[in-house]
């Protein structure tokens, strides 16, 4: 019988975060902390009874925090598992897991091919619900999307296998597309619904001048939004759309969120390393070395 297993990554959790992951506890059959930070939080969980916790006290990016468990074959993993990604910010409510869950077997029915399922989500950082410009509806609530976000994506085990699980060469931002354009090019089809949402939070809310809306993330994610977008040009997988759109990222964006947004130097800076990073072929973690 499969078995619904959680993956969440930790990184310098608070106890708001340790929260998120017993709530989540209690509506799966496992939930696995993959904890990127350097201080060790194993003894939180150390008396719960289905949260199992690994770390190899460093930040290994989003996708090796991941395969750390995902590759590990002392869990036993079997093809059919569901497996279900999270941030650790991420609240769920009641059933939420149950719901997501009916909805993917349900489109598992039409779909054979069916590769992940994700929710839509509540931008709580500008209060609005986030849904997909392109998409191909296969119920009322249920379309085929190009990609979706890393937290509450669904899938088989088998699926991730297929794909050879996530791309550790990009660190961040861009792992959950990567992932998704993957299982596109290994055939298999991306969806997401309507019949969850996700409360969640992107960036630190908005900056709106005149018609123009821009989300504000911290400086440092410049770095990898830009070095691993370069990265990822490089790949014959990519669709044309998000290519030109990583195009853009790695141009046009750096102008305007330095003409528009705050920490105008800090943004800068980081934009050049990555550039200068992807040059020299730096992958991994921002390296400090002023």
């Amino acid at each position: 019988m499969s078995k619904t297993h959680a993956l969440v990554t930790l990184y310098n959790p608070s106890e708001k975060e340790f929260n998120n992951c017993r709530i989540l506890s209690q509506q799966v059959d496992t939930v696995i902390l993959c904890d990127n930070s350097q201080e060790s939080h194993e003894t939180v969980f150390q008396d719960e009874i289905n949260i199992v916790y690994v770390t190899k006290n460093k930040n290994l990016g989003l996708g090796a925090a991941f395969n750390m468990a995902l590759k590990d074959d002392t869990y036993g993993w079997k093809d059919d598992d569901l497996i279900i990604f999270f941030d650790q910010d991420s609240q769920i409510g009641e059933s939420y897991i149950q719901a997501l869950q009916n909805e993917y077997r349900k489109i598992e029915t039409l779909i054979p091919n069916l590769g992940c399922l994700g929710p839509v989500f509540y931008n709580t950082s500008n209060g609005r619900t986030e849904r997909p410009r392109q998409k191909k509806n296969i119920t009322d609530e249920t379309y085929e999307v190009i990609n979706t976000i890393t937290s509450s994506l669904m899938m088989r085990y088998g699926n991730l296998k297929k794909i050879d699980f996530w791309n550790e060469n990009v660190f961040l931002d861009l792992a959950d597309w990567d992932l998704c354009w993957r299982m596109r090019k290994a055939g298999m089809v991306c969806c997401m619904t309507e019949k969850v949402v996700l409360h969640h939070s992107v960036g630190n809310g908005e900056k709106k001048v005149g018609p123009i809306k821009l989300r504000v993330g911290q400086p440092f994610r410049e770095y990898y939004q830009t070095r691993d977008a370069l990265y990822l040009l490089q790949e014959n997988y990519v669709p044309l759309k998000m290519r030109l759109r990583l195009i853009a990222n790695v141009t046009i964006r750096p102008v305007v969120h330095y003409l528009m947004l705050d920490d105008k130097k800090s943004r800068i800076k980081f934009i050049r390393r990555g550039i200068n990073d992807y040059k020299k072929g730096v992958r991994g973690e921002y390296i400090n070395i002023n």
